[in-house]
């Protein structure tokens, strides 16, 4: 029992110093970290599994879809990881684990035209099928974590991403405390409480996709 408890001790203690550097690594700078602290709060992901995002050259941008992904279809973020980081790309994800493009619905109000976002209103408005573009499902799940995370409404997160600015930039705009957004959280059918947390085989609907 001692020896197994020595060993314990100095494995854990080994661990110390990298995991002190990926706390840093999150946590650390006046607003650009600030960023990937977001992301693992909102996905309640721990700051090890958002490094190894970094790690993998993925775009800051599209680390919420990794998340995103990850918790609809039940599987470890390393694995969505790998396969973008190998060169797959978010529809061929979508595809492979039949996730729905109905998945990526933010309900909004007013118009969308002119924006990055009209492409994937216009086929969903219309009744049609979607022909999903990696950017799209970018858009669609910044979207939802912008809003919700920061508690604005997401015609306002739209506004700010049809006048040029990325999602860092947003992120940044709301970092401060702002007054709470009260609409109505639901899901992709318009109705219901909002389930980023828990994924549905439901969203898995192949003949959603053009």
């Amino acid at each position: 029992m001692k020896k197994l408890t020595f060993w314990s001790l100095a494995f854990f203690g080994a661990l110390a110093p990298l995991w002190a550097q990926v706390q840093v690594g999150i946590s650390a700078g006046p607003g650009g970290d600030s960023f990937h602290l977001a992301i693992g709060n909102y996905y309640n992901a721990p700051p090890a599994q958002v490094t190894v995002c970094q790690q993998q050259h993925i775009p800051d941008e599209e680390q919420p879809v990794v998340f995103f992904v990850a918790q609809r279809v039940h599987v470890a973020p390393g694995v969505i990881i790998n396969l973008r980081a190998g060169g797959v790309s978010w529809v061929e994800i979508f595809r492979r684990y039949r996730l729905s493009p109905r998945v990526l619905y933010v309900p909004i109000s007013g118009s969308i035209v002119g924006t990055p976002y009209a492409g994937f209103y216009a086929y969903y408005r219309g009744g049609r099928r979607v022909r999903l573009i990696d950017a799209d499902i970018i858009n669609m799940v910044n979207l939802r974590f912008a809003s919700e995370y920061y508690h604005r409404p997401p015609e306002e997160i739209i506004r700010l991403k049809a006048g040029g600015h990325d999602y860092r930039y947003i992120h940044d705009q709301y970092r401060h405390p702002a007054p709470a957004y009260q609409g109505e959280r639901r899901d992709e059918r318009g109705g219901g409480n909002n389930r980023r947390d828990r994924g549905d085989d439901r969203d898995r609907r192949d003949g959603d996709w053009h």
